[in-house]
């Protein structure tokens, strides 16, 4: 999986048009009331989980949400993810990026994790998890004084998980899965589709403020 990111900004920077995304939800735990603070965290592991404990740290999130090597693009999808969370509106859930939390390339162990990230006075954690990648390819024949002409349409599509943590028990307490498909933009459009759809359901599932 760690390919994803960079194969995704190789095949996607030069092309033009537009993507469709679809997100289904399961509401784990229902809210007394919305979150006011959540942080963002990207990652593109190749898991599931069901609870953000020291083994699922250790073993799949440590060194690969905020390592050098998909800087660029977690940083663009954090700032995507904000940029929609906190809409203009009388009251609003707070976003906090951990690329503004945590330092870049450090080896933060577990118990540091949890420490910055409750120091933010945040109660949700977004997880974000860029699950799969692939392309389809379109060809179309053209006929024409007897020479026929084929060309080759590729859409690149998407898989996100996103869990929404509650910051004290680290378990779940939302789920979506989202597909983007037919993305023929640069990552931006893939991750513009993404954070509107995150950012609609979470308001619509009352776990953040709901735009007045």
């Amino acid at each position: 999986m760690k390919t994803i990111f960079p194969l995704l900004a190789l095949c996607l920077v030069f092309l033009s048009g537009c993507a469709i995304t679809s997100t289904s939800t399961a509401k784990v735990q229902e809210l007394a009331k919305p979150y006011v603070g959540i942080m963002t965290l990207v990652t593109d592991i190749d898991t599931d989980f069901n609870q953000l404990d020291s083994a699922t740290y250790e073993q799949h999130i440590r060194g690969k949400f905020n390592n050098l090597e998909n800087l660029k693009y977690r940083k663009h999808l954090e700032k995507t993810l904000a940029r929609n969370l906190e809409q203009q509106q009388q009251v609003q859930t707070r976003i906090v990026k951990s690329s503004d939390v945590f330092e870049l390339n450090a080896n933060v162990s577990y118990s540091e994790f949890l420490e910055k990230i409750r120091a933010t006075g945040v109660d949700g954690i977004l997880l974000v998890n860029l699950r799969n990648y692939w392309y389809t390819n379109d060809y179309t024949t053209v006929h024409f004084d007897h020479v026929s002409t084929t060309t080759t349409d590729t859409e690149p599509s998407a898989v996100f998980y996103t869990y929404l943590l509650d910051s004290q028990t680290l378990h779940p307490v939302w789920f979506a899965d989202s597909m983007v498909q037919g993305i023929s933009a640069g990552y931006d459009t893939l991750h513009n589709h993404l954070a509107r759809s995150i950012s609609r359901k979470l308001r619509k599932d009352k776990y953040i403020m709901a735009k007045y």
